[in-house]
């Protein structure tokens, strides 16, 4: 319920520093006005000003009521309920592995509603299968990874959600989404998987032709439903190139093959919805681009030799 008082108050607050600084301009701009408008220009602005941070604090607070009380419709956490007291609780001894693991790091009430809205954005996009991950069991990974929360932040928190949740299962949320690191060893088993990926997310069978794997040269042809794609590019051993990725996206151009990058490499999907309107709900938590759309990168001409 304070969620809602707080959400009306911040409504009458921010129309009400609407109605004041209008009333103001019409007082120095308006029919029968006197002498210099400016001083009650200087008016509207400070009302404004004065009705809009009252009408933030507000918002904040219902923002943080709604937090407490259950992060979004994808589940999360509930305030637990008031037991009876039942006299004193054993205490459990400590042991040295509980001794030296340190405290699992949290989030900011506004991070924990963050979380919770991004996860719900991810599944609205077909991104978690076959079942979404619940915010809560992700909270000290993506926690750990610092705010603001990010939508690369809380995929990457699927992989550590076992470690703070032992009955937490990465593969349960992963069928749509595949990783690819972007400094890892480039070997024929690798890129066999980076192709077994691209089939897996794109639907589509791709079958590996032909692969060598040189010092400073790859050669791979693949076969993309019936048509050879033979490729060749400046590899490097240790870093991930994409001339892989960006062929078999142009080669599908009505399957939308989009991913979103950190340092860390990149997480691959096929949304379901349009990347547009994807990027525009998750807004500064991260934005995805379509493959095809991007210049295939050779890691052999960008990276020195001896990294």
């Amino acid at each position: 319920m304070r969620g809602t008082i707080d959400d009306l108050l911040a409504l009458l607050w921010g129309a009400g520093g609407l109605v004041v600084s209008g009333y103001f301009l019409y007082l120095a701009f308006g029919p029968g006005s006197f002498g210099s408008p400016w001083p009650l220009v200087g008016l509207a602005v400070v009302a404004l000003v004065g009705f809009s941070i009252v009408a933030v604090r507000h918002r904040r607070a219902a923002n943080a009521a709604r937090a407490a009380r259950e992060s979004g419709p994808v589940s999360g956490w509930r305030i637990p309920a008031r037991v009876p007291d039942a006299g004193p609780v054993p205490v459990r001894a400590e042991t040295p592995e509980t001794l030296e693991r340190p405290s699992p790091p949290e989030l900011s009430v506004e991070g924990r509603a963050e979380l919770a809205r991004v996860v719900g954005v991810l599944d609205r996009a077909g991104l978690f299968r076959p079942r979404t991950p619940r915010p809560v069991d992700l909270m000290e990974s993506v926690a750990d990874a610092g705010e603001p929360v990010t939508a690369y932040s809380v995929l990457s928190a699927l992989w550590e959600g076992g470690y703070y949740h032992p009955e937490f299962e990465t593969d349960d949320h992963l069928a749509a989404l595949a990783f690819h690191d972007s400094h890892v060893e480039q070997f024929s088993d690798d890129l066999r998987a980076q192709v077994a990926d691209l089939a897996r997310l794109t639907g589509t069978p791709i079958t590996v032709e032909h692969l060598e794997v040189g010092e400073r040269r790859t050669e791979l042809t693949v076969s993309v439903v019936g048509k050879a794609l033979e490729l060749a590019w400046a590899s490097h051993p240790k870093y991930l190139s994409t001339v892989l990725h960006a062929a078999v996206a142009r080669a599908l151009p009505e399957v939308p093959l989009a991913w979103t990058w950190s340092d860390q490499g990149a997480w691959l999907a096929v949304p379901r919805t349009d990347l547009r309107a994807l990027n525009a709900e998750l807004g500064r938590a991260g934005e995805w681009t379509l493959v095809a759309d991007e210049e295939p990168v050779a890691a052999g001409e960008v990276v020195p030799r001896g990294d």
